[in-house]
């Protein structure tokens, strides 16, 4: 039976005045997809992640 571990991230981001808040924010969930997190859930600005556990 598979087993997974998860992770809630509440992302506030601080944008400057020429920042892109789409390109912030696909940064920030690509770094999660590279440790092994799947994005399970979105609540506003809180995401919910799930990976399995080896």
């Amino acid at each position: 039976m598979k087993q997974f571990e998860y992770r809630v991230e509440d992302i506030q981001i601080q944008l400057k005045a020429n920042t892109n808040f789409s390109e912030v924010m696909t940064d920030k969930l690509n770094a999660l997809g590279r440790e092994g997190w799947e994005l399970s859930g979105v609540n506003g600005m809180v995401f919910y992640f799930k990976r399995e556990v080896t």
